[in-house]
């Protein structure tokens, strides 16, 4: 599984110009399930994304974890992230889950992160989304399990 993880001030889904979910100051986290995903390696990223130290406290830009605040959470799923982009002009998405796999462990990685962390939203898995953010810092990081 991969993640990218930027710290935000605040992010905003929209679906067919609609606001769909919005979040204020927190996380804006996009995953991808990879082919060779299992409920172990998404419990990892769970609990790696909710305890990793990159949140703001007093002392300093990555004092805290999510799980030491209340900030919010809005995750959405991004099969592009396992993009192989060094051979020729075209992406490869070979190593992405085929889309009926990844949505079951994507539903599973939702349904663990909002039991570890309830202050979370989401987009809407396969669907064309416009993500606008206010990217804080800039902070963001990348993760794999």
């Amino acid at each position: 599984m991969l993640a990218t993880v930027q710290r935000v001030s605040e992010a905003q889904v929209q679906i067919e110009n609609r606001i769909y979910s919005e979040i204020g100051s927190g996380l804006l986290i996009f995953v991808c399930i990879e082919k060779e995903d299992s409920i172990k390696s998404i419990t990892a990223m769970v609990t790696k994304i909710i305890n990793f130290r990159m949140l703001d406290g007093p002392k300093g830009s990555t004092a805290y974890s999510l799980k030491d605040t209340n900030e919010d959470a809005l995750v959405i799923s991004q099969f592009t992230l396992a993009a192989i982009t060094g051979k020729g002009n075209k992406p490869s998405f070979h190593k992405s889950a085929k889309p009926e796999e990844a949505k079951l462990l994507y539903d599973e990685f939702m349904s663990l992160f909002e039991t570890a962390y309830g202050n979370v939203k989401q987009g809407k898995f396969g669907a064309f989304m416009e993500i606008s953010l206010i990217n804080k810092g800039p902070i963001t990081f990348n993760f794999k399990t």
